[in-house]
């Protein structure tokens, strides 16, 4: 069950908020095993429908990761007018190459967070998605 602080709920629902019309996207950073903090990240896509993160951004992030010791706690985005649930896109887009749901997924461990504007107030939901394109919701547990 993923802890998430308040704190990064509410700046991943900021972050929706801010990026209308489009889909914002963003990673959650933690150190041992704790979130911490929500990173925004560009979308690259500018797209009410899709998400596609800034490689150069991800890959700062990654070495900061590695400085810092910190870890990937998940990924999130946001629906602006759908569910707080894995779209087939987003589904195809978690595996390299893009779609190819039989090899692991890119981070198998990772949580991908949804963030729905359908609602008000917004859903916000984390899931796993496994090999063969399985969705695997884990409720939040929102802590201060």
């Amino acid at each position: 069950m993923p802890r998430i602080p308040s704190s990064v709920i509410e700046a991943m629902v900021s972050h929706a908020h801010q990026d209308l019309p489009n889909e914002a996207c963003g990673m959650v950073h933690a150190r041992d095993g704790v979130a911490f903090e929500a990173i925004r990240v560009k979308n690259d896509a500018a797209s009410p429908f899709r998400y596609e993160m800034n490689p150069l951004q991800m890959l700062k992030l990654d070495r900061r990761r590695e400085d810092e010791g910190e870890s990937l706690f998940a990924i999130y985005h946001s629906h602006v007018a759908s569910e707080a649930y894995p779209s087939p896109t987003d589904v195809r887009m978690a595996f390299w190459p893009p779609g190819e749901i039989d090899n692991e997924p890119m981070f198998p461990e990772t949580y991908y967070v949804l963030v729905s504007l359908k609602y008000d107030p917004p859903a916000v939901r984390a899931f796993h998605i496994r090999m063969g394109g399985v969705i695997e919701e884990e409720p939040i547990e929102v802590v201060d």
